[in-house]
């Protein structure tokens, strides 16, 4: 079941922002790890912890009355989640790969570290920077763009998340319905799109979810 380890583990933020968590921060955090679509934290879920990815990837969502579900977000190694201004949570976050890592920290010990370390303080204004940057990416893409291009662009934009810089192959860290999901449209939208992408010549399929993308943003055939 699950892993309450308290290993200290050093997590490093993207490729472009190489940047060690604060020691202070990270020895705040014990470390779960959670089953494939087992939720870190349910809807109206009370708030009392912030959580980080180790390993693995988590989608966060909201369950419509209709029993509809909208993605919002995807998180990935090195992000911090769970911040809110209420006291429960307005949306779920879910384990996507199965043995996901999660390090968790609890809210008040946090927020009382970060009004007097300038390191820890800095890391959280980042983090919610970089998931208010990933919503407006998101918002740009579902408002202004056909389906065919919200797909291209997705998978431009997790190509750069995911990029080491070694090569131009991306692994997908969910599924094309995933991808449906959170781009307001069909899997089967999804699938064609993928296919036309290849036939274009703009990308590559290596397998369900392992592409390599031949043609970067801003190509001409792009």
């Amino acid at each position: 079941m699950l892993d309450a380890s308290t290993t200290s583990i050093t997590l490093r933020r993207l490729p472009d922002t190489p940047t060690a968590e604060p020691a202070r921060l990270r020895s705040l955090a014990h470390m779960r790890r959670f089953h494939r679509e087992q939720d870190i934290y349910g809807q109206e879920e009370r708030s009392d912890t912030w959580y980080r990815v180790v390993s693995g990837s988590a989608r966060k969502y909201l369950m419509r009355a209709d029993g509809r579900r909208q993605l919002v977000d995807i998180y990935l190694p090195g992000d911090l989640f769970g911040f809110t201004s209420r006291l429960h949570h307005r949306f779920a976050v879910q384990a996507v790969a199965e043995g996901t890592l999660i390090a968790c920290y609890p809210r008040q010990r946090v927020e009382a570290l970060a009004r007097e370390d300038s390191e820890t303080a800095l890391e959280i204004r980042m983090q919610i920077f970089e998931a208010l940057e990933r919503l407006q990416e998101q918002l740009l893409v579902i408002g202004t763009m056909t389906a065919q291009e919200k797909v291209r662009e997705f998978l431009f934009y997790f190509h750069q998340r995911l990029s080491t810089g070694r090569d131009d192959s991306l692994a997908l860290p969910i599924s094309r319905y995933d991808i449906a999901d959170m781009l307001g449209i069909s899997a089967e939208t999804v699938c064609r799109a993928f296919t036309d992408l290849q036939e274009r010549g703009v990308i590559s399929l290596q397998g369900p979810r392992r592409i390599r993308i031949n043609q970067r943003r801003g190509d001409q055939n792009a």
